[in-house]
């Protein structure tokens, strides 16, 4: 079932992020939900291999995405590491600890991508543009997660009381 689900963010994500992207975006800088949705389902599985699985929707965020195949699944999979084994250590689960963790990864993730475009000669701004676009893609991003992850607490919350 969650499988299932998964799937479904992971298509309403992608339809937000190619037929929303002048909707959403605010001046240069546009949240990636792909990303987001990759992120929050390594926060919330319990399992230590979700970075698996973020990795491989982020490479099927790669294939909507202009430039390369695979860097940001590259970079998924080391954020994600990551951020699994952070939260496996939390002792608490509740949005105030999940969103600094998604926060931080996403910043990570954004930047590294970034980097990356730089380095391979994709980009076509300066480094230090790059990175204050990544910055604000990642605060962006952060930001629509917080509701993300509180309607995820609320729906774990109802179903363990059923």
């Amino acid at each position: 079932m969650a499988y299932l689900l998964l799937a479904i963010f992971v298509y309403l994500a992608a339809v937000a992020d190619t037929a929303l992207a002048e909707v959403l975006r605010v001046g240069n800088v546009a949240p990636d939900l792909v990303a987001l949705v990759a992120m929050v389902w390594v926060v919330l599985a319990r399992s230590r291999w979700a970075f698996l699985t973020a990795g491989a929707v982020a490479l099927l965020g790669d294939l909507i995405a202009p430039g390369r195949v695979g860097v940001g699944a590259a970079w998924m999979l080391l954020v994600g590491f990551g951020l699994a084994w952070l939260a496996r250590q939390m002792r608490s689960r509740g949005p105030a600890v999940r969103l600094p963790l998604v926060a931080g990864a996403m910043t990570v993730w954004c930047l590294g991508l970034a980097a990356t475009a730089v380095v391979l000669g994709d980009a076509a701004r300066p480094l230090g543009t790059q990175l204050a676009q990544a910055l604000g893609a990642a605060v962006y991003t952060s930001a629509v997660a917080l509701p993300v992850l509180m309607v995820a607490g609320w729906a774990r919350s109802a179903g363990a009381e059923r």
